[in-house]
């Protein structure tokens, strides 16, 4: 009676590839809504509900500073709730309906004044991004640690979640606008576009809950043991403070964010440096498509140099290779642009295929530090490094077009603008690899992690020896 018939525990040990697609459609739907507010929620704000840049700002890192806030209290939740559902599979049943009708108020316009809108703005994206989403986000990213132990599996489910997740980002970033022009354009057509997303979120949220199972973590040990576990707020503040690796991903994962945040710069700069609004759908395809499919042929890459390597080498070094051929020639040649975005994208890649599997893999380091299991505090801690670097990326937008005297409302822009939007889409980028690229360097749980699990083998046969 307890859990509605929807079995938890799978006999299955390994995950077959039914499972993988299934836990990678999740991430897919969820980047409908990721993919909309990186690539279009400030121009949305900008141009369509006709609110000023700065204010757009300043409403995105206020909002994002709640929102990292509620992540931290999703995981305190998910450690404190005992449901024969699991840990964390649950709430992609109980909040579905929710982030429907969140969808929705995003990118709805009402006929208030500025003051309104602005109001208006700020609360529908607190309901959707630091409530609804947050409470099905936090829960997804972790049950990828509760599904399986191993370093192999948890890297093909990062993977599969990867290129999944790139894909729904590359169908609502290259075709959004389409559709919202069949839709009736307009702020109507905007909010009919996600209403129809809202209804696929429902049937793949679904087809997620049923397809996967949790294996490993405190809520399997709950039912093997009968001992129900708890975590305190002190406690978890205690074990993040003692797992270096946790740090290092809560910076890496800022900073990815950051990037994939400022593929709006697109917009912009296919609008008016381009000269040419449409050339924005071919940009983000070459941003986006090389994650749909560099992360599947990454995965014997993975296997033999490790989730590091690949995301140090491949990612960030590949990333700015990519910048770097945009600095010099976008503006000269369309090829060596395209070029320079499809570069910058598998680098991308490269890090999206194995920051998940490694945040995972911290969870058993900071077990293995403190004693203590608390895979929804940390995973919910380290995806504060999402919020921040969303709000750090939006608010930066904002403010230097705001700056340099950007104005949505004039179909051309001074050179001064120019300049800003220029400096966004050129140096951002930049600064963000190179920053990934140094926090990669300290970052050695790949070669230790074997280790690490045989002392944490030998502590939970202890556990369930003396349950039994």
């Amino acid at each position: 009676m307890g859990n509605f018939g929807f079995k938890n525990v799978s006999k299955r040990d390994k995950i077959d590839l039914m499972e993988y697609l299934c836990y990678g459609l999740g991430d897919f739907s969820f980047c409908f809504i990721y993919g909309a507010i990186g690539s279009y929620i400030v121009y949305f704000y900008t141009d369509v509900a006709c609110i000023s840049a700065a204010v757009v700002g300043t409403i995105l890192l206020f909002s994002k500073i709640f929102d990292g806030i509620s992540d931290m209290l999703m995981g305190f939740i998910i450690e404190n709730v005992h449901s024969p559902l699991g840990k964390a599979r649950p709430w992609l049943l109980w909040m579905v309906i929710p982030y429907c009708i969140g969808c929705v108020l995003l990118f709805t316009v009402p006929n208030f004044s500025e003051t309104g809108k602005i109001i208006y703005a700020f609360l529908s994206y607190n309901l959707m991004a630091t409530c609804i989403f947050t409470s099905m986000n936090v829960p997804y990213g972790v049950l990828s640690s509760v599904m399986t132990n191993k370093q192999n599996e948890r890297a093909i489910l990062s993977i599969s979640r990867a290129s999944l997740g790139a894909l729904g980002v590359f169908v609502i970033s290259s075709y959004a606008p389409d559709v919202v022009e069949k839709m009736g354009g307009g702020p109507g057509g905007w909010q009919k576009t996600f209403l129809l997303v809202g209804i696929v979120s429902i049937a793949l949220f679904l087809i997620t809950f049923f397809g996967c199972k949790e294996r490993v973590g405190s809520g399997v040990m709950e039912q093997k043991t009968g001992k129900k576990s708890s975590l305190k707020l002190s406690e978890g503040i205690k074990i993040l403070f003692a797992n270096k690796y946790w740090f290092i991903m809560l910076m890496v994962n800022i900073f990815y964010t950051a990037m994939t945040s400022l593929y709006g710069m697109n917009m912009y700069f296919a609008k008016y440096v381009m000269q040419d609004a449409g050339y924005n759908k071919t940009m983000m395809m070459c941003s986006t498509f090389a994650s749909i499919l560099v992360p599947l042929l990454l995965i014997p890459v993975v296997q033999r140099i490790g989730k590091r390597n690949v995301a140090l080498y491949g990612g960030a070094g590949m990333g700015i290779a990519g910048q770097v051929v945009l600095i010099l020639f976008a503006e000269q040649s369309m090829g060596l642009m395209y070029l320079g975005l499809i570069l910058r994208g598998m680098g991308v890649a490269c890090i999206s295929a194995t920051k998940f599997g490694m945040i995972a893999d911290s969870i058993e380091y900071g077990e293995y530090k403190t004693g203590t299991r608390a895979e929804g505090f940390v995973y919910s801690a380290a995806s504060l490094g999402v919020r921040v670097g969303s709000a750090l990326a939006s608010a930066v937008i904002g403010w230097v077009l705001g700056a340099y005297g950007y104005d949505g409302k004039l179909a051309v822009q001074s050179e001064t603008a120019m300049k800003g939007i220029r400096i966004m889409f050129y140096y951002a980028p930049l600064v963000v690899f190179i920053a990934i690229l140094a926090l990669l360097f300290f970052y050695k749980l790949d070669r230790e992690y074997d280790g690490i699990m045989k002392v944490l083998d030998e502590r939970h046969k202890k556990q369930e020896e003396a349950a039994a």
